[in-house]
């Protein structure tokens, strides 16, 4: 567990540790595999291995991505698609 200092893992019980531990390891896993923009499935039409461009920033500074097929364009949040 390299993500908690001694202090709060010292606080916290065997199995906090353990769920803490799965859950960062998952956030990081999402993360990487969203870095390379790969979807298999548009979350706007539900076409199938879409082409998708870059499409300018959000006002929140985040990329957008459009979908060719249906030209409609979405955010990736870390793990979630808006």
């Amino acid at each position: 567990m390299t993500h908690l200092n001694q202090d709060t893992i010292a606080a916290l019980q065997s199995f906090q540790i353990e769920k803490i531990d799965r859950e960062t390891t998952d956030f990081l896993d999402t993360n990487s595999k969203i870095d390379t923009y790969h979807f298999e499935y548009c979350p706007k039409c539900g076409c199938y291995h879409p082409r998708l461009v870059k499409s300018g920033f959000a006002n929140s500074g985040k990329q957008m991505l459009r979908c060719k097929e249906c030209g409609k364009r979405f955010v990736i949040d870390r793990g979630q698609l808006t």
